[in-house]
């Protein structure tokens, strides 16, 4: 059997897990002194009810390996083969601690992958694999696959407000200000190293389109799905799904809610999307 393990950088919930059978290694976010298991003992909502609550900034804390050493030795002594898909090495150590407990294990039945990307193209590139895994292919074949596709996975975020890119040092006060008085909305894109801001937008009504003309622009690969992430605005993300359908974006389209580790940067009611670009 062919094991697919990822993290919850991921944003898919533990319930999605379970109707996809693969397994997701939680990260860590405290506040305070209380720490708390991502997406098993806080779920992504209730983590952006305590962003905006909570007197202290959430901090996060990678898988350790010895948690993936436990689930790669487990799997490889049953006979399996597990592919594993995980967030950026350059914005997470979670990759590290992977490659760490796969030395320790050392099996050519344990794949590991640096999917250069996290939060929506992340999901994306699992429901991808999982995929592949239900039609028959090999774990090699899947990770010759998921790696061709790596460089076509885009991720762009707009964001709502600066006050968290403040927070968390990205923008100066000033910049954070002046952005706020003319309503400017920054946009992201995930890439290997990191978020690098890539547009700024005016006003609400501009950021869901400038999601749509992105695509527009650059196609997505209708073989492969869509992914909308939000950050705590489910309402905006199935109205936005709308707009995709009138825009006449045929893909099949999948809902996820940003997790703690990008949440904390970009704080609540943000938008996204994830999808393969297709190439000529």
């Amino acid at each position: 059997m062919i094991r697919i393990i990822t993290d919850s950088l991921c944003d898919l919930t533990m319930e999605h897990a379970k109707k996809l059978n693969i397994d997701i290694l939680p990260l860590t976010v405290r506040f305070g002194e209380q720490d708390y298991k991502c997406g098993i003992e806080l779920s992504n909502e209730e983590f952006y009810e305590k962003l905006e609550t909570s007197s202290d900034n959430p901090s996060t804390a990678a898988v350790n390996p010895y948690e993936f050493e436990e689930k790669f030795k487990s799997y490889i002594d049953n006979g399996d083969d597990v592919v594993a898909i995980l967030f950026s090495k350059h914005m997470s150590a979670t990759y590290q601690s992977a490659s760490i407990a796969a030395g320790n294990v050392d099996s050519d039945r344990l794949h590991l992958i640096d999917c250069e990307n996290g939060a929506m193209g992340q999901a994306l590139l699992i429901e991808t694999a999982v995929a592949m895994r239900d039609k028959g292919l090999s774990a090699d074949e899947i990770t010759e696959k998921i790696t061709e596709l790596l460089p076509k996975t885009k991720t762009y975020i707009v964001i709502d407000t600066m006050e968290y890119l403040k927070r968390g040092g990205r923008i100066s006060k000033s910049a954070a200000l002046i952005g706020g008085l003319m309503k400017l909305h920054p946009v992201l894109q995930v890439i290997a190293d990191g978020a690098k801001p890539v547009d700024k937008v005016k006003g609400k009504k501009s950021c869901n389109a400038w999601l749509i003309n992105k695509l527009t622009e650059n196609p997505a690969d209708t073989s492969y799905q869509l992914v909308i992430g939000h950050s705590n605005a489910p309402e905006r993300a199935e109205a936005f799904k709308e707009q995709l359908r009138e825009a006449g974006i045929t893909n099949d389209i999948f809902i996820t809610c940003i997790g703690p580790v990008v949440g904390t940067h970009i704080g609540p009611n943000c938008l996204g999307i994830g999808y393969i670009e297709k190439t000529n």
